[in-house]
């Protein structure tokens, strides 16, 4: 009798009973969600379910949203709004998300074994990382263990400088070294003057001769000379800038945090608020422009605010009086009626500022 693959295995291990012509009633151990699973969770809400094991599901991103290096906020259209959704309800649900990190992520998306369930963000999410850098990274790990610093980071990985900055701009490094981004971010500078080129590249790498940050303190020139140095960490708005610059979605918080709110509703008040007249501040994710059959132009708008994501439609007379708001600010105020699909018939339309 042939040896069984692996499917085989493990398909035999969850089957409950045999129904017969190829069917099987299986107990399904791990419920794994594409990039649209965040629909699916706000529709159990909706509903007035819960998910019974949150621990047992996991989701990734790389199904219709593009991961591939050097991809922009532009890429994400028209899927971005999928990506938010599945930040908001991981954190509803009780599932953290924390950003990238080179001693702990993975490619893709993973969840790490804690007390609570732990979303890790892949290292494919960072803008600029090239999949040559990704699996030396990787590689590196496995033959060596985690790293220890910046330093030792790159001794082991050849890099770019905009890849090197990138990751400690974005936060990949917060776990490595007890030293705040800015200070990071100084001493690559410093360092760049003893790394060695690869190959006439672009890339570089630090000899093994170079002190590390956690020896002989003493005599590491650069340590001295940072800390003589007064640099304050960065500022809650400037992680979540370079964040949602590097990695395109807002972990720390969130931007709208830092604007003014006047009594505005929130996104997941819309349902009991249908037929009624509101006003709400919002993030822009994405806009789809579209033309009539009378050949004007119309745009349905995706925004998020601190509890959730919600569509608002600029029919042509709003349009031609507001569309231009969204190609020139993220951070908008709109006014409009709630209709019967739970989107917003836009009325009016301003930039949200201080």
């Amino acid at each position: 009798m042939p040896g069984q693959t692996l499917f085989d295995k493990i398909w035999d291990r969850h089957v409950i009973a045999d129904l017969g012509d190829g069917y099987a009633l299986l107990h399904i151990s791990r419920h794994l969600m594409h990039d649209g699973g965040g629909r699916g969770l706000a529709a159990i809400k909706d509903a007035g379910y819960r998910v019974r094991n949150p621990d047992l599901t996991f989701a990734t991103f790389d199904h219709v949203i593009s991961t591939e290096p050097g991809r922009t906020h532009e890429t994400l259209k028209p899927y971005a709004a999928r990506l938010y959704h599945m930040r908001d309800e991981a954190k509803r649900w009780g599932i953290e998300v924390r950003l990238p990190c080179v001693n702990q992520s993975l490619i893709e998306y993973s969840v790490e074994a804690f007390a609570k369930p732990v979303l890790r963000i892949g290292l494919m999410q960072v803008r600029g990382l090239r999949m040559e850098t990704l699996l030396a990274i990787l590689r590196a790990r496995e033959e060596k263990g985690p790293f220890s610093s910046l330093e030792d980071f790159l001794r082991r990985v050849p890099v770019e400088r905009d890849e090197v900055e990138a990751l400690i701009k974005c936060g990949a490094f917060d776990e490595v070294m007890p030293a705040s981004r800015a200070e990071m971010l100084w001493r690559w500078n410093l360092l760049q003057s003893g790394t060695e080129r690869v190959a006439n590249r672009n890339v570089f790498t630090l000899p093994e001769t170079t002190v590390l940050f956690a020896e002989e303190q003493a005599k590491d020139s650069i340590g001295v000379a940072l800390a003589e140095m007064e640099m304050p960490d960065y500022t809650l708005e400037q992680k979540l800038h370079y964040e949602r610059e590097i990695l395109e979605v807002c972990v720390s918080g969130h931007p709208l945090d830092f604007l003014p709110r006047n009594g505005e509703a929130w996104s997941d008040e819309l349902p009991k608020l249908r037929g009624k007249r509101v006003t709400l501040c919002g993030w822009l994710v994405t806009y789809r422009r579209v033309g009539t059959k009378t050949y004007r132009n119309m745009m349905f708008v995706t925004l998020e605010d601190q509890r959730g994501v919600y569509e608002v439609v600029l029919f042509p007379e709003a349009y031609e009086r507001y569309g231009r708001l969204v190609f020139e600010t993220r951070a908008l105020r709109v006014t409009g009626r709630v209709e019967v699909g739970g989107q917003i018939k836009c009325e009016a339309l301003e930039a949200l500022r201080k």
